[in-house]
């Protein structure tokens, strides 16, 4: 899938399809979104089954309304399973009745990811940083507490963000096989069992021992059943190395799962504070190098130069950077393994390198498209979230880089509050501002709609960039200045009203609000031509009467294109577009008797 919705000159281009579920050149089966238009075009057999039910023959441009089969056949009032059983008898193929609730599997993922960041994840962070504040010292909290902060923010937040965009997109841009519901069930079971089940025994080992080994557990199953989802959805691309990015991701997940599941259970009685500082360190190279670096390099590749605008990746660069990355990651974990004399700073150094090969590869994140402003291509500032979290990447490596070296210059290491800089620097300046910018632009193109709060792109971005900021500057400067302990509370608060903000957009995005032409009749710019024609069919000759040579040229119209856009590229006027089709509206629509079409009256278009 090529996830920008990109114009060419006079016609507005379309946005990629759904895959049909074909595989060895066999053809695709029916769905029930698919128009008319592509059906015949695509099983000319089809036709007959049409004209029967009233389709007319003598239009003038393909054969076909722009009408998806279940407004068709509700219009002709009769059955969709009738309908799409006898055009998969004159086509000789199947039907894809999951094909609509597929394009909702990332809904429980990504809203479950929300709820923990917002609760037991970012929020008891939040509780957990007053509490320093309040005391002035980072000992005010137990270390479990922080344990399973950070457990139930990298698992319940990133973990499952990653694994429902996951098992939505990859699909997408495979054209292999969807995942079942009932394996898409258990792995989201499985991980909501280990993340609020862990969370409840780091916080109450004494009450609840038994949850360490068994959230733990739960954990591998879900790694290893994403593992599985993710071997079979890359088969054969191996060569692509996105795909390796992606499958060192899953691998990693497992890696950091069996981990877990080693230290619960050994420590089930006495819960996550015993762990030591390279337990910990281990758990967190693990989650963010090994899991979700390698994840976000991989998909990034598939997306962020559609978003950005930029032209196609330097292979070469990003090859380079597969391989130092994940060479840096284990040198990490040797380097702080018990007993280890081995320096960290090699593999602080791979990692640093791999990402300013990368961001090389990707041409820098630095050009900012020169496109129309198009609702369809999302809001151009959300370019901005994915430059400043690259610059945290850099940023936060470096500091890493500098606390190896300085470690291994002075003999000590430096303060506590140095290394929670930087980490914090990786996972809210870079990872969680990521998430924030790529997935108000990601979730719409997955759910073929349009960014349901524009106005929010801005605040969310000032908050969450400020929160950051705010964070790594007054914990760089609690060891000199005792007064940044005040101050440092606060970057929780501008972080959580992001994440909030961003929630609240994400389940708009998710379930949007019906469209003025569903709610009012009336049709606004912003209008998606798909639902116009699906819901008025007759339109589709008017439109053509004007000028718009693009309905009749295409098989199926982009869910997300807008009459806006649509009569731009077509050389017209937009609102005075919208104002001809809520006159139409208004004067033919009641008029339109079931099952017929009728013809558009004789008018010039100005």
């Amino acid at each position: 899938m090529n996830p920008q919705v990109a114009t060419q000159p006079g016609a507005p281009a379309l946005a990629a399809r759904e895959p049909h579920g074909g595989a060895g050149g066999q053809r695709p089966p029916l769905r029930p979104d698919m128009t008319v238009r592509q059906v015949a075009a695509d099983y000319p057999a089809c036709q007959d089954v049409f004209l029967r039910y009233g389709e007319p023959a003598d239009r003038p441009t393909k054969f076909g309304h722009l009408e998806p089969l279940e407004h068709f056949a509700r219009r002709q009032g009769v059955s969709l399973e009738q309908l799409l059983g006898e055009l998969a008898a004159a086509a000789g193929v199947g039907v894809d009745r999951d094909a609509l609730s597929a394009q909702h599997v990332h809904r429980p993922f990504v809203v479950a990811a929300l709820v923990i960041t917002l609760t037991l994840g970012a929020g008891w962070g939040a509780w957990l940083l007053f509490e320093i504040g309040w005391e002035g010292s980072f000992e005010a909290v137990q270390p479990a507490d922080v344990v399973a902060h950070g457990e139930t923010q990298l698992w319940g937040f990133l973990a499952l963000f990653v694994m429902g965009i996951a098992l939505r997109y990859l699909p997408m841009t495979t054209s292999r096989p969807r995942p079942g519901r009932v394996p898409r069930v258990l792995l989201l079971s499985a991980m909501l069992l280990g993340v609020f089940g862990g969370f409840a025994w780091a916080v109450a080992p004494a009450w609840w021992s038994w949850l360490g080994p068994l959230s733990g557990a739960a954990l591998v199953l879900a790694a290893l059943g994403f593992l599985a989802v993710v071997l079979q959805q890359v088969a054969g691309k191996w060569t692509a190395s996105w795909a390796r990015f992606v499958l060192a991701s899953a691998a990693w997940l497992f890696a950091w799962a069996a981990v877990t599941v080693g230290l619960r259970a050994s420590s089930a009685a006495s819960g996550p504070g015993i762990y030591s500082d390279a337990t910990r360190q281990a758990l967190m190279v693990l989650a963010l190098f090994g899991f979700a670096l390698n994840a976000i390099y991989g998909f990034g590749q598939k997306l962020l130069s559609g978003f950005l605008g930029i032209r196609t990746p330097r292979r070469g660069l990003v090859e380079a950077a597969f391989w130092l990355h994940n060479f840096g990651v284990p040198a990490l974990l040797l380097a702080g393994g018990v007993g280890s004399v081995l320096p960290a700073w090699p593999g602080s150094l791979a990692l640093a390198m791999a990402a300013v090969l990368y961001a090389l590869g990707m041409r820098g994140f630095v050009r900012v498209r020169h496109v129309p402003a198009r609702p369809e291509l999302g809001e151009r500032f959300l370019d901005r979230y994915v430059q400043l979290a690259f610059f945290w990447l850099l940023a936060g490596l470096a500091l890493l880089l500098f606390g190896d070296l300085y470690a291994v210059l002075r003999g000590t290491r430096l303060p506590h509050a140095y290394a929670g800089a930087a980490r914090h620097a990786l996972t809210v300046g870079f990872m969680t501002t990521l998430i924030l910018g790529v997935g108000q632009r990601l979730l719409p193109i997955l759910g073929h709609t349009l960014h349901p709060r524009p106005r929010l792109v801005g605040p969310i971005f000032a908050l969450i960039a400020t929160g950051n900021l705010l964070r790594v500057l007054s914990e760089l400067a609690t060891p000199l200045f005792p007064v940044a302990y005040v101050v440092m509370p606060f970057s929780a608060v501008l972080e959580l009203a992001a994440l909030a903000l961003f929630t609240a957009v994400a389940l708009r995005t998710l379930w949007p609000a019906p469209d003025s032409l569903i709610r009012m009749g009336q049709a606004t710019v912003r209008t998606p031509v798909a639902m116009l024609l699906a819901e008025h069919p007759w339109m589709e000759d008017h439109l053509l009467a004007w000028g718009c040579g693009y309905v009749g040229r295409v098989r199926s119209v982009p869910a997300e294109l807008t009459l806006g856009t649509l009569a731009e590229t077509e050389g017209l006027d937009p609102q005075e577009t919208v104002a001809r089709i809520n006159a139409l509206l208004q004067t033919q629509g009641q008029a339109a008797a079931p099952g017929s079409v009728p013809s558009p009256r004789e008018e010039k278009p100005t």
